[in-house]
C-alpha cells in the first residue's frame, strides 16, 4: 500500500522567476510612492502579504503557512520593533513583512542582510548629496538616546496602565497621543524603500547565482 508523500514546502526550493518579478514590481511601486509622498500605501503591502501567505498555504498546507509567517516575522521583525520603539517607517515594516511572507525564513535572512547593506550605502549617499555627512556621528548618538528614552517611556506607560487596572482606577495620568496627528519626519529623513528594492534585487541575484 502506497502512502502519499507530504507536499513540498514551496519556500525551501528555488523561487520561480515570476515571483521575483512580481516582488520587484511591487518594490518599484513602493519606492516611487515613498520618494514622492514619504508613504508606502497599505493597498500595496496588505494584499502582497495576504497573497504570499495564501500562496504558501495553498501549495504546502500548514507547513507552508508556518514558513510564510516565519519569513514575514524574520524579515519585518526588526522594522516593526524600530517603528514601535523609535517611530521608524511603518510602511517599510509592512513591506518587509510582505516580502518575507513570499520568501520564507532562509531567503528572508538573506534579504535582511542585503537590505541592511544597501540601506547603509543608500543613506550615506543621500547624506553626501545633501551635504550633512558631518552630522552623522551626532545623529547616531542622538538616535541611541532617543531610542532608549522611547523604550523606557513605553515600558513605564505599560506598567502604569497595569497598576491602574489592578487598582480599579480609571484615571489616565499618561494620555495617549492623538494618532490622527501626522508624524513629523526628522530633518534629515532618508526614504528606505530604495534600499529595500536594492536589497531584494541583490537577494534575487544571490539566490539564483
Amino acid at each position: 500500500m502506497q502512502t502519499s508523500s507530504p507536499a513540498p514546502i514551496v519556500m525551501e526550493g528555488p523561487i520561480p522567476v515570476w515571483m521575483w518579478l512580481m516582488l520587484t514590481v511591487c518594490c518599484v511601486w513602493a519606492t516611487a510612492t515613498d520618494l514622492r509622498s514619504m508613504k508606502i500605501p497599505n493597498y500595496l503591502t496588505f494584499p502582497l502579504f495576504i497573497g504570499g501567505l495564501s500562496y504558501a498555504t495553498f501549495i504546502s498546507g500548514w507547513e507552508g503557512t508556518k514558513a510564510s509567517l516565519g519569513g514575514a516575522a524574520f524579515a519585518g521583525g526588526v522594522f516593526v520593533l524600530a517603528y514601535a520603539i523609535a517611530g521608524g517607517g511603518a510602511g517599510d515594516a509592512k513591506l518587509m513583512l510582505a516580502l518575507g511572507a513570499w520568501l520564507g525564513i532562509a531567503k528572508a535572512a538573506t534579504l535582511v542582510l542585503a537590505v541592511t547593506i544597501c540601506g547603509v550605502v543608500w543613506s550615506i549617499s543621500v547624506m553626501i548629496k545633501q551635504g550633512f555627512i558631518r552630522e552623522v556621528p551626532m545623529m547616531i548618538v542622538h538616535g541611541i538616546f532617543m531610542t532608549r528614552y522611547e523604550f523606557s517611556r513605553k515600558i513605564g506607560r505599560g506598567l502604569r496602565s497595569l497598576i491602574r487596572r489592578a487598582s480599579g482606577s480609571s484615571e489616565d495620568a499618561d494620555p495617549v497621543k492623538d494618532v490622527s496627528t501626522p508624524i513629523e519626519r526628522p530633518k534629515h529623513w532618508v526614504p528606505y524603500a530604495p534600499a529595500i528594492l536594492s536589497g531584494l534585487l541583490a537577494t534575487w541575484w544571490w539566490t539564483v547565482r
